[in-house]
């Protein structure tokens, strides 16, 4: 066998025995970093005038008030009429006007969450994993508003840059997290596939496997299992015909 063919068949072993590894999910541990984060992406749909209108919670709140002014008797009976009529008329609306019940509902988490629901449009979960300990360890998700880290919430940070990040923290050797993410619309225009970066102290870089992005060459495979089949088929046909290239020689010379 030449050389030229010995390179041939050896490169063509390679990449179809590389290609059904990552056909069988088995490459992801290929070469794979002290810091490794997979990650899925999905859409957050929400039903149309899902959230909380501060608007209307003020207008319901000044006028339930102003209705429990008029017909309780307790209050006709310890209030003079006009200081009553005052009440209902000038100091409520001033008291429940929208700024003050957006800032009351800011003030509370739970319903601040409402207010932020309807800004939803993706969800990022997934595991970072640390085969070694780690400090600072950080993720950089665009457009980030929420985040939990097992089942936690914890805050939503903004680098120097201006990049939303999640901070982990220490991770010790083989520790795992699992972490969920809510993104804004922005996060729409942009490469999360290239934006979401994972990282630590002294320079540490890990890696970031996505799945769930749409328009890569290529993501139809991920819907059209038979398409799966046919690859993986083609991966074998072309390992098994190298590696009948490499033995022919070899058979050729015993026979002979």
């Amino acid at each position: 066998m030449r050389i030229w063919q010995g390179l041939v068949t050896l490169s063509l072993i390679l990449t179809a025995g590389l290609g059904l590894l990552i056909m069988s999910g088995h490459a992801r541990d290929l070469l794979s970093p002290g810091l490794q984060a997979e990650l899925h992406v999905q859409d957050f749909p929400l039903p149309p005038d899902m959230g909380v209108d501060a608007n209307r919670v003020a207008d319901f709140m000044a006028g339930e008030l102003q209705d429990r002014m008029e017909t309780d008797i307790a209050i006709r009976l310890t209030m003079e009429p006009n200081v009553a009529e005052q009440v209902r008329t000038v100091v409520l609306p001033r008291l429940m006007n929208v700024v003050a019940v957006r800032t009351m509902l800011r003030e509370v988490p739970e319903l601040s969450e409402l207010l932020d629901l309807e800004a939803f449009r993706w969800t990022v979960s997934g595991t970072v994993r640390s085969r070694s300990a780690s400090e600072d360890v950080a993720l950089t998700v665009p457009g980030a508003l929420l985040a939990t880290v097992d089942g936690t919430r914890v805050p939503v940070t903004t680098t120097s840059t201006g990049m939303t990040a999640l901070e982990l923290g220490s991770m010790a050797a083989g520790e795992s997290r699992k972490i969920v993410l809510w993104l804004e619309e922005s996060a729409g225009g942009v490469d999360l596939g290239r934006a979401i970066q994972l990282g630590a102290t002294e320079g540490e870089r890990g890696r970031v496997l996505l799945w769930g992005d749409t328009g890569w060459f290529g993501a139809d495979v991920e819907a059209l299992r038979w398409g799966r089949w046919v690859v993986g088929g083609v991966l074998a046909a072309v390992l098994l015909f190298g590696l009948a290239g490499a033995m022919l020689p070899f058979l050729s010379r015993r026979n002979a």
